[in-house]
């Protein structure tokens, strides 16, 4: 069993079936995970649900769009209550937006790796991963992204 699973912005938009970003076929295979997943621990980071925020508010149907976005703020307010479907991953207890460090060290990471094609919200994903493999924890990161993935144990 795997200790944290890492929700990239991919997976999240097949979880929540966002139209132009998602496949009839893999939302099977999204629940599978996440039932799996669920196991453990699911996180995910401040960069993600920005992004995933961003593709939901472009739907066109005005009635579709207001649903997702009902049901993704029910599902951010309940995580942010440590309550279920997962664990919003903050830098400090107190603040759930990136302190201006962070933003810089992130700022900084992109200039140096935008060229392997890393959003902020994959590098938030990486440095995730590597910091719980540090401290023993077992990884495994939900994407459709190849890159991504491989930080997975």
């Amino acid at each position: 069993m795997t200790d944290y699973a890492i929700l990239d912005t991919s997976w999240l938009l097949e979880l929540y079936q966002v139209p132009g970003h998602s496949k009839k076929g893999r939302h099977e295979e999204v629940l599978g995970q996440a039932r799996a997943a669920m196991q453990g621990r699911m996180l995910v980071t401040v960069p993600v649900l920005f992004e995933m925020a961003n593709h939901i508010v472009r739907i066109r149907n005005g009635h579709h769009r207001r649903r997702l976005i009902k049901q993704f703020s029910e599902h951010l307010n309940s995580s942010l209550k440590d309550e279920t479907p997962w664990t919003v991953v903050r830098r400090s207890q107190d603040d759930i937006l990136l302190r201006t460090e962070d933003l810089i060290e992130l700022a900084s990471r992109f200039v140096k790796e935008s060229a392997v094609g890393y959003s902020l919200a994959d590098i938030s994903i990486v440095d995730l991963a590597l910091h719980l493999r540090k401290g023993g924890q077992s990884v495994q990161v939900l994407a459709f992204d190849k890159q991504l993935v491989a930080y997975s144990d």
